[in-house]
């Protein structure tokens, strides 16, 4: 649940009136519990001062009898204390201060070794007093501590007087006061200035909360307004019947919304044609500042740099190129030396497609001094790929041309020369025995040469497409079901697995399958001691990619470029016709198809059709 900014600062101003009050309440419980404690001592002190001066009276005027030896200090201390204790006057003010004063627990007068002499209670004089703490402690505590003690189990505490004679200390005049008096006592008065500082603290609290509240009213709005235009909400103008600085800043605000308003909409105008035209590009760029912080790459860059997430924060140079790839060494160098470099294409390893990128580096200065560089990454190994294919294509083109004139120039004659030969065969019947072996070996070699010429004519002739929407998993285990004799005695196993969601192609079906039964016979006549051979179909963003992979003996090197060719074979008996016609059915549907091969490893043949 959010809270608004109006609710945290009436929140927090009435917090702090509250922290005023409460501070200046116990500073006023704290002086009224010291106050009370003072005239507690001051009542101790004066009971104490009292008996101190009668006591010193008497003594000053009594004499020692006779029979007294002055040295002799128990006796001395024995007249002492009979003086003390037979005193009427010591007597009625030890009586008057216990009985009048509601908080004096007891009066005693002890010698030096703290032997009661005089008491308010007759049957502790003459013997050994324990001493209490003394007051002055309770006094110089905090008012926690105070208020535990007088609230706490009761206690008694002590106000002492010396008492001398001559010079000589005779012993000292204890007042006993009692915490369970004392708070008899101090508790009413706590209890009113409890209930004035409680009513203070909720009257001040209230107070603030209105008042804040409502000055702080027009915020609320304010912020509600300044949130709408952090989200990119534009609500009305904001409008606020005020001449103090809420007015003032309503106005600055509604301005300021409206100068954001066009500034963001000539953004996202801005933003969604970059995006498009990145998009677009298939080459990778990416341009960094002066201190080569990396400020803007196109999509495709993260592909180049084969980087699955794009970076976050904004890496530098060394940082994006911290990998050990050729490509990413290479940028490294290029930015430490400082100097552009030109293009340059970079083998990268690996099993992927992309493995020759072209790039370039260029430093963009202004008057003598770099304002920032910009890396320039395409696909090479793309490029050298189509134009191998357009060469292929051209290379067919011609040849189509050659044969398709060909052929009718030779298709001809040949029908003369079996029409001939036919008649040559029935003059010659009577010497049949001699004459008809190379006849017949004329006649395959005519019928040979017509089927050459056939295929040349089949082969460039157009053929009329006939689209359909079409299953890619159905249409290979067609072809499965077609080359299955063909694999069972090569000992070859046929396994298609699909790599995630496939969609329906719209495609000629019959020429299809003929292509791709072409790749799977060639695949399983290359596995003579048998293996595997997998057809794993993905989905691409735009097109589809089938790849038919082997476990045979490969394709030598030198003989790849002629893969595709027309009547290029290495099988006994072989044609020669039939990748060369996977690839014009391919490329009949806008497709692409080429392969790669290890010697004794197999071969893996990539067909790529669009959606």
């Amino acid at each position: 649940m959010r809270v608004s900014l109006k609710a945290k600062l009436t929140a927090l101003i009435s917090l702090l009136v509250l922290l005023v009050v409460f501070a200046t309440s116990a500073l006023y419980l704290a002086s009224l519990t010291r106050q009370a404690l003072a005239e507690v001592e001051s009542k101790g002190e004066y009971a104490a001062s009292e008996i101190y001066h009668q006591a010193r009276r008497l003594l000053a005027q009594s004499r020692i009898p006779a029979g007294i030896n002055p040295s002799d200090a128990l006796a001395l201390r024995s007249f002492i204390q009979d003086l003390l204790a037979h005193d009427p006057g010591i007597t009625s003010l030890i009586e008057s201060d216990v009985g009048y004063s509601p908080v004096i627990y007891y009066v005693t007068i002890t010698d030096t070794e703290r032997r009661a002499m005089v008491h308010s209670d007759p049957q502790m004089i003459g013997l050994t007093f324990e001493p209490a703490p003394r007051y002055e402690e309770l006094m110089r505590a905090g008012l926690l501590r105070q208020l535990d003690v007088i609230y706490g189990p009761p206690r008694v505490y002590e106000v002492r007087l010396p008492l001398d004679l001559g010079g000589n200390p005779l012993g000292d005049i204890r007042v006993g006061v009692s915490t369970l008096f004392l708070r008899n006592q101090i508790t009413p008065e706590l209890n009113r200035a409890l209930m004035l500082s409680a009513l203070a603290i909720a009257l001040a609290t209230v107070s603030a909360g209105l008042l804040s509240y409502r000055i702080l009213r027009p915020l609320e709005t304010i912020s509600r307004n300044v949130d709408r235009l952090a989200r990119g909400e534009y609500s009305p103008a904001l409008r606020l019947d005020r001449a103090d600085e809420w007015g003032i800043l309503s106005s600055k605000l509604n301005l300021l919304g409206e100068q954001i308003r066009g500034e963001k909409e000539a953004f996202v105008a801005l933003k969604g044609n970059l995006d498009q035209l990145f998009a677009r590009l298939t080459d990778g760029l990416l341009l960094f500042d002066r201190q080569d912080r990396l400020v803007l790459a196109t999509p495709a860059a993260w592909r180049f740099l084969r980087r699955a997430a794009v970076p976050s924060a904004h890496p530098t140079a060394e940082e994006l190129f911290a990998g050990d790839n050729a490509l990413e060494q290479y940028l490294r160098e290029a930015f430490h030396a400082r100097q552009s470099a030109p293009w340059r294409v970079v083998e990268l390893a690996g099993d992927t497609a992309l493995t020759r990128v072209a790039v370039s580096l260029q430093f963009v200065e202004s008057e003598g001094e770099s304002v920032g560089s910009l890396v320039t990454l395409r696909d090479a190994t793309t490029r050298a790929r189509l134009e191998d294919q357009l060469d292929i294509t051209a290379k067919l083109a011609a040849l189509g041309r050659l044969t398709s004139g060909v052929a009718h120039e030779v298709k001809n004659p040949l029908n003369a020369m079996v029409l001939q030969l036919e008649l040559l065969k029935a003059k010659l019947q009577e010497q049949g025995e001699y004459v008809q072996p190379h006849l017949n070996i004329l006649s395959e070699e005519i019928r040979r040469l017509d089927r050459v010429v056939k295929t040349f004519l089949d082969f460039t002739r157009p053929i009329e497409l006939r689209p359909v929407e079409t299953d890619v998993e159905g249409l290979v285990r067609d072809v499965f079901t077609l080359a299955e004799p063909q694999a069972k005695q090569n000992n070859v196993r046929l396994v298609f697995e699909a790599d995630g969601a496939l969609p329906r192609l719209i495609i000629d079906r019959d020429l299809m399958k003929q292509a791709l039964l072409n790749l799977v016979l060639n695949g399983c006549q290359a596995m003579p001691a048998g293996g595997e051979l997998k057809v794993t179909p993905r989905a691409k963003s735009r097109h589809l990619e089938l790849e038919i992979a082997d476990q045979g003996v490969g394709i030598p090197p030198e003989l790849r470029p002629k893969v595709f060719s027309l009547c290029f074979t290495t099988k006994p008996g072989g044609t020669g016709v039939g990748l060369a016609m996977a690839y014009r059915i391919v490329q009949l549907h806008n497709g692409s198809i080429d392969f790669m091969s290890e010697s004794n490893r197999g071969t893996t043949f990539r067909i790529s059709l669009p959606c």
